[in-house]
This record gives structure tokens, sequence and C-alpha cells, in this order.
């Protein structure tokens, strides 16, 4: 998932000064059974991306212990 999302900085009269941007790239895996949840953010999409693969290539980041998954 790619998703982005602006943080906008404004004077105390409401005048727009600038525009923060941020990306945010997730990644659902599986590890050993369990669903793992990994998250890169950046200013740029590629920035994300590239977050989030050194994220996932440092090993799991936060597994989510609510999820079952039914099998059939």
């Amino acid at each position: 998932m790619l998703d982005y999302s602006e943080t906008h900085i404004r004077s105390r009269d409401g005048c727009l000064l600038r525009v923060v941007p941020a990306w945010t790239a997730e990644a659902e895996l599986f590890d050993d059974g369990d669903l793992v949840v990994a998250t890169g953010i950046g200013t740029t999409a590629d920035e994300a991306w590239a977050q989030l693969r050194l994220e996932v290539e440092a090993g799991p980041a936060r597994a989510a212990s609510r999820v079952r998954l039914l099998r059939p």
C-alpha cells in the first residue's frame, strides 16, 4: 500500500507558509505464521519504498497478535 498525506504549516493569521508531504509505504508479511506489518515513510514515494525495503530487510517489525487466519 502507498498512501500520501500533507501537513500544512500556517501562520497565525491562517496564511499557508509551506506544505510538508509525507508518503507512507506499507507491506504485510507472514513470518512463522504471524502477520507482520512493515512501514516506510518519506517525503517522496521512492523514499518511502526505500525505507520500507530497509525495514523488511532488517527483520520483522510489528507482529499483529490479534489476527487469526482461518484455514479451510
